[in-house]
């Protein structure tokens, strides 16, 4: 008689790799969603102006990568897309130039700036308030996702 003994361990690792990254784009869909939910709200201090459409419109996640530390995402306004101006009427819209792309824009609101407009100093941040309120929202999603996928060894979306 004889018994053999197995690690599984190299499938475990691999099943548990592919359980996080799934859980972690779960996790990075929640913050997405509750950042275009707050832009849709306006931006601006007064919240008289509604041009935060460009900005709602271009807040993306990008695919989780794995790296030294485990699998990580980006949730953000990617650089170099071009903000438009309203078109005056029986005009065309146009570009504005390079230098007021729709992510400085959006960064410039969150650090704050002079603003020529109202002659104050203006700031309103988004990106790490929604990150503080949908944080246990995120873990749940994470951990749910997380768990099941490893309890049922499929994925679940």
């Amino acid at each position: 008689m004889s018994v053999v003994v197995r690690d599984l361990s190299p499938q475990f690792l691999k099943q548990y790799r592919d359980a996080s990254r799934l859980a972690l784009d779960a996790a990075a869909n929640v913050y997405e969603g509750n950042l275009k939910k707050r832009f849709f709200k306006g931006y601006y201090t007064s919240q008289a102006f509604r041009s935060t459409a460009q900005v709602v419109q271009h807040v993306q996640r990008e695919e989780p990568t794995f790296g030294g530390n485990g699998w990580y995402t980006k949730v953000g306004i990617p650089e170099g897309i071009t903000a438009t101006a309203k078109p005056k009427k029986g005009r065309k819209v146009r570009a504005t130039t390079s230098r007021f792309s729709v992510g400085k824009i959006a960064l410039a609101w969150e650090l704050g700036h002079h603003n020529l407009f109202t002659r104050r100093f203006e700031r309103v941040a988004i990106f790490k308030p929604v990150a503080i309120e949908s944080a246990r929202q995120m873990i749940d999603t994470y951990n749910r996702v997380l768990n099941r996928y490893l309890e049922r060894g499929k994925a679940v979306r």
